[in-house]
């Protein structure tokens, strides 16, 4: 298994709660760490060793679980150990659907966590993972909707929202749980890696004196220079990194071509982006 289907409504429920998001992390840690989802604890030096935890980090994960959480289930196998089995995200967050035809699907829209082998498994960086992936799903949607609006065709649903959605500092930073200053370090390092791109748009002023005019203009939405006040339209992002946008999927478990579907193209026509999202969704 490459990666592990981590429900988005999972990550926006926990995202501004630091111990519900490393507990999330530490579910899909045990999802890597073994096929069945169980951790056998022994004790705690070896669960720090196992998923590279600090001591007090480590601490209070373990309270969490002593106390019960909706994520793992429990069970007392001798007197010095215990399994811990993290529940199935697919059972828990995926919703019924009606397919055409009348079908029965179970549904999810899930971010794809790159699945770590146990030598690497490192529960800070499964978190700092699921807060990148955060990030990028706007872009990604954005960057599709902006494809499909290219070739003319209809915006709906979910691709009518992200064309209309405007991609601000303050927007991120809400929609990834971080401020903004972070966002934008995020941003910064996504544009290095390649992959994102970023369109800075130029400033354009709006006044020529904020404190002396007539009326003194104060807006936190303007940029000072000296006594000039300008406006700039918040920057574009684009997805660039393949390997990011196939990490978004909105999966139908009953589809009958999901993984079977074909496609025609014709003679020297290059197979788009969006054409190849199709054979993953």
């Amino acid at each position: 298994m490459d990666y592990i289907n981590a429900p988005m409504a999972l990550l926006q429920e926990v995202k501004n709660d630091p111990l519900e998001w490393s507990l999330a992390a530490l579910s899909i840690a045990m999802k890597c760490y073994s096929p069945s989802s169980t951790y056998i604890f022994v004790n705690e030096r070896k669960f720090r060793r196992d998923f590279h935890l600090g001591y007090e980090k480590a601490q209070k994960l373990l309270e969490a679980l002593s106390r019960g959480h909706r994520l793992f289930r429990l069970k007392p196998l001798s007197r010095d150990r215990i399994a811990i089995t993290a529940r199935s995200l697919k059972k828990m967050y995926a919703t019924r659907a009606t397919l055409r035809g009348g079908r029965k699907s179970l549904e999810m829209t899930v971010a794809k966590v790159r699945c770590c082998i146990r030598e690497d498994l490192y529960v800070t960086k499964i978190e700092r993972e699921m807060r990148h992936l955060l990030l990028l799903t706007d872009i990604n949607a954005r960057t599709r909707a902006d494809e499909l609006k290219s070739k003319g065709l209809p915006l709906t649903g979910s691709a009518a929202h992200a064309a209309s959605t405007i991609l601000s500092v303050n927007y991120l930073a809400k929609a990834v749980g971080r401020s903004s200053r972070t966002i934008m370090r995020m941003t910064q390092a996504a544009m290095k890696q390649r992959e994102i791109s970023i369109i800075r748009h130029p400033l354009v002023r709006y006044c020529d004196d904020l404190l002396h005019g007539p009326v003194p203009v104060m807006s936190s939405k303007l940029i000072p220079v000296s006594f000039f006040g300008f406006t700039r339209r918040c920057n574009d992002y684009q997805l660039l990194s393949w390997d990011w946008h196939r990490r978004f999927q909105h999966i139908l478990y009953a589809h009958r071509s999901r993984l079977t579907q074909n496609l025609v193209l014709k003679h020297d026509e290059v197979m788009s982006q969006t054409d190849l999202h199709a054979l993953y969704d």
